[in-house]
């Protein structure tokens, strides 16, 4: 997956899921490492199947406390905590 640039500032995201990712509830971490206990930013929101089938989760973070550098993007799935992670770089 391509790394992901965005600015230490507040966001609206949207990410598109997965294939054959559920629609449900959803939270998005930012986290310095991918064992999640240095969470910089979350936001949480429902996915929904968008055209085509694709299925993605709108939210909002708040990155104006993140030092510029390299993260890691988490959707984290409510009900069963399926987790996956996206490389991303703060600017």
């Amino acid at each position: 997956m391509k790394e992901v640039s965005l600015p230490a500032a507040i966001v609206h995201l949207s990410v598109v899921l997965p294939r054959f990712s559920e629609v449900g509830s959803y939270n998005v971490n930012v986290s310095k490492d991918k064992t999640g206990s240095q969470i910089i930013a979350t936001g949480a929101g429902n996915a929904v199947e968008r055209d085509g089938g694709k299925v993605s989760v709108n939210v909002m973070l708040d990155l104006r406390a993140a030092k510029p550098g390299a993260y890691f993007l988490a959707t984290v799935r409510g009900t069963d905590n399926g987790t996956y992670y996206y490389p991303l770089k703060i600017n």
